[in-house]
């Protein structure tokens, strides 16, 4: 009965004291580290006319798209390719892993081409630490940007239209396949961008409808024979002039004009332009060798 007592009287008193006692004030859970908030996500304009590219400072290797069967989305090397699958899709989120960083924007669908690159490498909006860092930084200044006025598209355009009364230079750039001949014709630079003019003669009877270009600088390319090197990179370019789905008929001969970002490429690259047929399969390749592309005249 004593020991009972006892334990009761214990037990009191610890009550007792635990109740008076003063709480250690609580400190803040310190957030994961490099773990950046964004307060609003960048928006990607994607269209269903034409292909939006974003390129990361590393290698791409998960892509998560919120309703999903209405973008079509491609990742290659350090790029991801984003175009629409039909008109007017409700905007979505999109997430991005590239190396150990994560990046997070949003998917909004503009009824016109975008003439713009999300280009990533060198934005200091990337922020994160490895393997926690997140990132939603502003797109990288671009002059050709649908928001930006309407006087330098013009300037691009005019300098298109005076290529396109030029005589022809390169007649050895030049790739034949399916009895069709891609050449390049003339190439000139400005402080801004690249301009470039295609030769297309299509020797068969069927017309050649030209559903997009697409445009890639290819570095560290020498190879052995039939082996790729694995140090290979491939860097997108957006084209920012030339019209989509030129048409070049049966036993004629076209010209094709394009304006892409300047970028000036080491004498182990190339400019890959390749040519994509909208309804068949036949594909053109063709290998632009970095001098050609670096000893052109000013426009």
């Amino acid at each position: 009965m004593r020991i009972l007592l006892f334990f009761s009287t214990l037990l009191a008193t610890t009550v007792a004291a635990a109740q008076t006692r003063p709480l250690p004030p609580s400190r803040p859970i310190p957030a994961a580290a490099g773990l950046v908030a964004s307060e609003k996500l960048q928006d990607v304009a994607v269209s269903d006319s034409s292909t939006t590219y974003l390129v990361f400072p590393g290698p791409v290797t998960l892509v998560d798209v919120g309703m999903v069967n209405n973008w079509l989305v491609k990742i290659e090397g350090n790029a991801v390719f984003v175009r629409a699958r039909r008109k007017l899709p409700p905007a979505t989120p999109m997430l991005i892993r590239f190396g150990s960083k994560y990046w997070m924007g949003r998917l909004v669908f503009v009824n016109r081409p975008v003439l713009q690159l999300y280009d990533y490498q060198n934005s200091s909006g990337l922020l994160g630490a490895t393997g926690t860092g997140t990132a939603a930084g502003a797109a990288p200044k671009n002059e050709l940007a649908m928001d930006k006025e309407l006087e330098k598209k013009n300037e691009v355009e005019g300098k298109l239209s005076k290529l396109r009364k030029a005589h022809e230079e390169h007649q050895t750039v030049a790739v034949v396949d399916n009895d069709l001949v891609l050449s390049l014709a003339n190439v000139r630079n400005d402080k801004d961008f690249t301009y470039l003019r295609f030769k297309v003669i299509n020797k068969t009877a069927i017309d050649y409808n030209v559903d997009f270009t697409d445009f890639q600088l290819v570095e560290n390319a020498k190879q052995k024979f039939l082996a790729r090197k694995k140090n290979e990179a491939r860097r997108p370019l957006a084209p920012a002039g030339g019209s989509p789905n030129q048409i070049i008929t049966g036993r004629t001969t076209g010209y094709l004009t394009y304006a892409i970002p300047l970028y000036a490429a080491t004498e182990r690259g190339y400019l890959e332009v390749t040519l994509r047929e909208l309804n068949g399969a036949r594909v053109l390749v063709l290998p632009v060798p970095s001098r050609v592309i670096n000893r052109a005249a000013t426009i």
